[in-house]
């Protein structure tokens, strides 16, 4: 069973489940998580309305060995599995039971660069997810992960927003920055209290709001064929030139982006198989 704490308000109100470590190795989250139970246990803040579900660790055995899976991606696999084959798939049931009864979901991520810049990812977008997103301390938002998945062999949209979006669940996946960052750590504990302060679960809180929301549409997902490099150490959400080299094999070929716009979680480290970097551009709703 994984480790659970809840928490009910007097009054009605949204279901917030708040996930953290579904990939082991990423503890801001976590730690943020952990901060927030201090605070409850101190009695200094309440819960006003509503349920508030927080799950520090989403993926116990990999954080005990601080990485990021033990048999496969745990955010690949979110579904039922009526015969798991892999922790990660046993895992994903007990998550997929959480998911089912929230209203909101919030899933919280870090990376592995240090110097990272918080983003959000939001795959369905909806009023709800909407109106908390503009409140988070983060000036970027990704959209359009699903359609990437959708034109790509083999791969299954198997996340933990995608099962919320079929069970009716307004979700979003926030990287927080680099993993063992207190930057890190403080933008995951902001976007919980500011979740909830806008779903009227605590008392009223002065949310900085005044970070403008820069829109990315992601339009290409690289996968490391062959043994090869990124052309040079690219930062995610580095600028990107079209024509420009982004990666080569080391049998010559070149990768090249297609249009203006942005790298995104770039892999340095990538083995062959794995996803190796993604590709956006400036997108208006």
């Amino acid at each position: 069973m994984l480790e659970k704490y809840e928490f009910f308000g007097k009054q009605k109100g949204k279901n917030l489940l708040v996930l953290a470590a579904i990939h082991g190795n990423e503890t801001a989250g976590t730690n943020a998580i952990r901060r927030l139970l201090s605070e409850f246990r101190e009695h200094k803040i309440e819960l006003v309305s509503g349920r508030l579900t927080l799950v520090p660790v989403c993926n116990p055995k990999a954080y005990e060995k601080d990485v990021r899976q033990i048999d496969e991606n745990l955010n690949r696999v979110i579904k039922i599995h009526q015969k798991p084959q892999t922790y990660e798939q046993e895992v994903a049931n007990e998550v997929c039971s959480l998911i089912a009864q929230a209203d909101v979901m919030l899933d919280l991520h870090s990376t592995h660069c240090e110097g990272d810049v918080p983003f959000i990812i939001c795959d369905y977008s909806d009023a709800i997810n909407e109106k908390f997103m503009n409140t988070l301390p983060v000036s970027y938002i990704l959209y359009g992960w699903p359609d990437v998945y959708a034109h790509q062999k083999n791969i299954e949209d198997c996340c933990t927003e995608h099962y919320a979006h079929i069970c009716g669940c307004s979700g979003i996946t926030l990287e927080c920055g680099y993993h063992k960052s207190e930057g890190a750590i403080e933008v995951a504990y902001q976007a919980i209290i500011s979740t909830m302060s806008v779903l009227g679960m605590i008392e009223p809180r002065q949310l900085n709001n005044s970070l403008i929301k820069k829109k990315i549409l992601i339009k290409d997902y690289v996968i490391k064929r062959k043994e090869g490099h990124l052309f040079k150490e690219y930062k995610h959400l580095d600028r990107v030139q079209k024509g420009e080299t982004i990666a080569q094999y080391i049998d010559g070929e070149t990768l090249c982006a297609d249009r203006e716009g942005y790298i995104l979680l770039p892999n340095s480290n990538a083995n062959i198989g794995a996803e190796w970097y993604y590709l956006g551009q400036d997108f208006s709703s």
